[in-house]
């Protein structure tokens, strides 16, 4: 049986994780954190931090796997391409090409120099000036919206160019213009460079400013904006010469143009795969493994169903105990995957949720007024965190 590493334990890959499974591999999953579920289910689990590239070089050099795959978030993605450079492992990029996807400074320079809608960007806060504000202020390498701050005035740039700082694994931190409208995502799959198929999602950031919270395939964007997403999608792939696989790019567009706002290679998190599966029938976790594990995507891909489902992401604005939640519609199919259990502790967004729902409706127009407004239907039950009293006696 061949051996199969997936670099992330947590709930985001477990879709990644049973298409691996279902496949006969022995597969193994590394993870700093002891909870994680997908260190329960897998054949083989390692409590390795794999942001620490050299221990992951070491382990997956001992073990000899037969293929490697990056889980939901960039510090894997990134992690296992530098590796996979050096072992010569399939589905990746040139660790040099990873880097520019990911790294939003170095995405924005490429982007800029081939002529790419972005937003008009520094990464010196001295040239802050040539900036109109209000601008954005983030890390180059976070993720999920963590130290993101959008900022008025001048005086207040160098207190969260600061805070943005303590996010970044490299230090480093980008100012760009704020660019109104909607935000979306595109992810795609490509093979020789052309997108054998393809989804368009609204995205809402509804508690936390920067970070998804509601989503669902959207019904509403011009057919003219996907076209161009389209092109310069395939553009892109040739521009940087990418393997086949998935490309996932957020964007903002108000019907009449688009702006791109970050790009990435790995799966998407928050069981985004489910979203597209329970909407499209297409199994998005198996089209993303398959690069991976040395091989083809087939040429084209048909939508087998087109149901009209939202996704939302339970979280809170403020630290609290974590009791119940449901949600106060009548939808005839409403599926909540529990993160949370009664009495723990819940950390405000960004950094927690306590589960996530997916909600079947009746039409395109239901799905598309409520998904924006998830979050008024979710009904929370929480306790406040009362400070301990330290001269209490047992």
């Amino acid at each position: 049986m061949k051996k199969v590493l997936l670099c992330d334990a947590n709930f985001c890959v477990l879709p990644i994780l049973k298409s691996i499974m279902s496949k006969n591999y022995n597969l193994s999953v590394v993870g700093s954190l002891v909870d994680d579920p997908a260190h329960q289910i897998a054949h083989n689990s390692f409590l390795i931090d794999y942001s620490q590239v050299e221990i992951l070089y070491k382990h997956i050099q001992k073990e000899k796997y037969n293929f490697i795959v990056p889980g939901c978030n960039d510090r894997s993605y990134l992690s296992l391409s530098e590796i996979a450079e050096k072992l010569n492992y399939v589905g990746f990029d040139k660790y040099e090409t990873a880097l520019t996807i990911h790294h939003k400074d170095k995405f924005r320079i490429f982007a800029q120099n081939h002529f790419y809608p972005v937003p008009k960007s520094v990464y010196n806060i001295e040239k802050i000036g040539l900036l109109k504000f209000p601008i954005m202020i983030k890390p180059i390498d976070s993720f999920s919206g963590k130290g993101i701050y959008k900022v008025d005035n001048i005086s207040d740039v160098k207190k969260y160019w600061n805070e943005a700082r303590k996010y970044s694994k490299n230090d480093n931190v980008i100012a760009e213009e704020f660019i109104e409208g909607k935000l979306y995502s595109h992810s795609a799959f490509i093979k020789n460079k052309k997108i054998i198929v393809d989804f368009f999602v609204n995205e809402y950031c509804t508690v936390y400013p920067y970070q998804v919270n509601s989503s669902n395939i959207t019904t509403e964007l011009c057919e003219t904006i996907q076209n161009k997403l389209r092109v310069w999608t395939e553009q892109f792939a040739n521009d940087l010469n990418l393997v086949d696989g998935l490309i996932h790019t957020q964007f903002i567009s108000d019907n009449k143009m688009f702006f791109l706002i970050e790009i990435a290679r790995r799966c998407p998190g928050d069981l985004y795969s489910q979203l597209i599966e329970k909407s499209t029938g297409i199994d998005y976790a198996e089209l993303y493994m398959t690069p991976f594990l040395g091989k083809e995507l087939p040429d084209k891909i048909e939508k087998k169903e087109n149901k009209f489902i939202s996704r939302h992401t339970v979280s809170v604005e403020k630290e609290c105990i974590f009791i119940s939640s449901g949600v106060n519609l009548e939808n005839k199919n409403i599926q909540n995957v529990q993160l949370k259990y009664s009495g723990q502790k819940m950390k405000p967004a960004p950094f927690d949720k306590s589960g996530i729902y997916f909600i079947e409706h009746d039409s395109a127009k239901e799905m598309e007024e409520k998904t924006e407004k998830l979050k008024d239907y979710i009904v929370m039950e929480t306790l406040d965190i009362l400070p301990k009293d330290n001269d209490a006696k047992v």
